[in-house]
């Protein structure tokens, strides 16, 4: 069991570190090419960060994990949003332009809003294969308004192939070391769970999506203390849409089938939407995340995630 959970250890370093590359890669790219902020956080940024949740996911798809796959990303949304915005907020005062993440708000809300629906016209326990053609042009269409505002006006930096070639490399490296940290989370996560008796959604909700919410949360906390607010924001933002939109039809599609679950995970997707509408009214009315805000969010996520693990031991003595 030591060596299990050392190398659950290792494989968190490797998926941390491996986001860390992909994401410094990607800025190197962001600064040479004059890309704006507000899209370096909402698109390169957290499509970076949600690369460990992508090839979670496609490891679990491939081996027909699908409670494992579904909750690693509404453990993964709950820790973006919870204790990422919950830590952010706890520790700085962020100004929230509304104008420059009206689109991503939309979308935040309306990914998990989405799969609730359709969990809830299949006996809440199937994703169905279907949902691709609704999360694909959907996701396809939100990346084509982000290519309308992806220029940023006031940089006129002149391209330097070097450092874009820089950029390259470290994007390359990793996305080998998320995929190294990603075969070893679900090797030694899946052992853990079957030595204990506990069920793969409840691995999935807590320890690999917590690991894999890693890069998403630190990387918005160094943000929001350089004074990168735009960054700090969109990441936290854009990962939790790309987890959905793109992580999630990527499963889909690769499994070839439908994406089965119990009651419970479609409980956690409705958690999921219900504190994200929280999180928009929040930040409309508001304009910023503060500690009222951060407070809010690290309570309901204590609170749920201790009701969620109650009831499935509950299930599982029951059982």
């Amino acid at each position: 069991m030591a060596v299990t959970i050392g190398l659950i250890l290792m494989g968190f370093i490797f998926l941390y570190f491996g986001a860390e590359l992909l994401i410094s890669g990607a800025e190197k790219l962001a600064t040479n090419l004059n890309i704006s902020k507000a899209i370096v956080g909402v698109v390169i940024v957290a499509f970076g960060t949600s690369a460990p949740e992508l090839f979670v996911n496609i490891i679990c798809a491939c081996r027909d994990e699908t409670a494992f796959a579904l909750s690693n990303i509404s453990g993964s949304n709950l820790t973006n949003l919870c204790i990422g915005f919950g830590m952010v907020g706890i520790l700085y005062v962020l100004k929230f332009e509304l104008e420059a993440f009206k689109l991503d708000l939309i979308y935040f809300f309306l990914g998990p809003l989405i799969i609730v629906v359709f969990f809830f016209f299949h006996n809440m326990e199937i994703l169905p294969l279907w949902s691709v053609f609704v999360l694909v042009p959907l996701m396809l269409f939100y990346l084509k308004k982000a290519m309308d505002r992806f220029k940023d006006e006031d940089s006129h930096n002149e391209p330097n192939s070097k450092q874009i070639m820089a950029g390259v490399g470290l994007f390359l490296l990793g996305i080998v070391g998320l995929y190294i940290g990603g075969e070893v989370v679900v090797n030694n996560s899946t052992k853990i769970g079957a030595h204990y008796g506990l069920s793969d959604a409840i691995i999935g909700l807590t320890i690999v999506a917590g690991g894999t919410s890693i890069p998403d949360v630190m990387a918005s906390v160094v943000a929001a203390k350089k004074g990168e607010a735009e960054i700090a924001i969109g990441n936290l933002i854009g990962s939790n849409i790309f987890n959905v939109f793109f992580v999630l039809s990527s499963t889909l599609a690769i499994s070839g089938s439908d994406l089965f679950a119990d009651t419970l995970i479609f409980l956690d997707y409705i958690a999921v939407t219900s504190l994200s509408l929280i999180f928009v009214i929040y930040v409309a009315v508001r304009r910023r995340i503060d500690l009222l805000l951060g407070l809010i969010l690290l309570l309901c996520y204590i609170s749920y995630y201790y009701l969620r693990i109650s009831s499935s031991l509950d299930a599982f003595v029951i059982n």
